[in-house]
């Protein structure tokens, strides 16, 4: 027969294994991710992270919440609300200018998908076709960059007709020959309703401007090394799963947001890859970030954003993130 002291003994290790199986070695840290609009495929990647458990592998409890026409990522993470947001490089740029102490530790988006659409039967394939044509625009990011890149390609920009004027009407109706865009987006909303289109990219001009780029503030950076890398690797993993598991990634984003469209969320994902991968993160990792090119898009706003007020881009730039570091 077993003696009391034994089967106490035996007791005691039972319990704490059973305790061991069921409490993690330590508790995960509670992380707020605020994306830059509403959810859709523009943010798979940190949802797949999220659903293949990639963050809490990374000891992360990670939130994701959306923002919106009166919700200003840059705001929420530089008064504290939120640990990270996504926003267009200029947004950092310009949030810092005016005083937040925000830093980037990557950028998702390699390529920034502002540009110019047009449908095709206009024949606009470069952007010198823009030359006797009228063209939409509305002031901001994609506008900003549009006229960089009609600079580098050496359009007379007084042979181009500019109007102010948004939305995909003012293409389907005639009213104008082109506009600025965000093409990984309205292209597909006219694709689906059955007008061909065609695209500029500034990018493809050598206009380099990130987009979806991960910010945080300097001194969350400076004491939470560890988190950050985590993080960082985790989004990685969650895009790289997005592109290779398309439908999957799809009905994970409808089911945070039914009211899109299925099959523009599909065309769209499929086209943003183009926009993700590239020769830079094939050596850094996907998400990585140069201080080079964040100095470019510094120079391009100054010139042609209104930026004002001169901005340490080292100081900004955290490539100790990138993945492949």
């Amino acid at each position: 027969m077993q003696s009391v002291t034994s089967y106490c003994r035996h007791a005691a290790v039972v319990s704490a294994l059973s305790l061991s199986a069921v409490l993690p070695a330590h508790a995960a840290e509670d992380v707020s991710l605020r994306i830059s609009w509403l959810m859709n495929v523009q943010n798979a990647g940190y949802v797949m992270a999220l659903e293949k458990g990639f963050y809490e592998e990374a000891g992360i409890n990670l939130g994701i919440f959306p923002g919106g026409p009166n919700i200003n990522s840059t705001a929420m993470v530089a008064s504290g609300q939120n640990t990270f947001g996504t926003n267009d490089v200029s947004s950092i740029l310009f949030g810092n200018a005016q005083g937040m102490d925000l830093v980037i530790v990557g950028a998702c988006f390699q390529k920034n998908p502002a540009g110019v659409l047009s449908l095709a039967k206009t024949g606009i394939k470069e952007p010198k076709d823009l030359e006797g044509k009228t063209l939409a625009y509305t002031e901001g990011g994609p506008w900003t960059y549009t006229q960089a890149m009609l600079n580098a390609a050496g359009v007379d920009m007084d042979k181009v007709n500019k109007v102010v004027m948004a939305g995909n009407e003012v293409l389907m109706t005639g009213q104008v020959d082109a506009k600025t865009s965000f093409v990984v987006n309205e292209p597909v909303a006219l694709q689906v309703q059955g007008y061909e289109t065609a695209t500029l990219v500034p990018a493809d001009y050598g206009i380099n401007a990130y987009a979806e780029t991960i910010f945080t503030t300097a001194d969350f950076a400076a004491a939470n090394a560890d988190l950050i890398k985590g993080f960082m690797t985790a989004t990685a993993k969650g895009w790289d799963y997005a592109f290779s598991h398309q439908e999957e990634a799809v009905a994970a984003v409808l089911a945070r947001n039914p009211e899109l469209n299925p099959e523009q969320q599909k065309r769209q994902l499929a086209l943003e890859e183009d926009f993700v991968k590239s020769a830079d993160t094939a050596k850094n990792g996907l998400c990585s970030v140069e201080t080079a090119k964040v100095a470019d898009s510094y120079e391009i706003l100054k010139t042609y954003g209104g930026l004002e007020g001169d901005l340490d881009i080292p100081a900004m730039v955290k490539t100790e993130f990138n993945v492949g570091q």
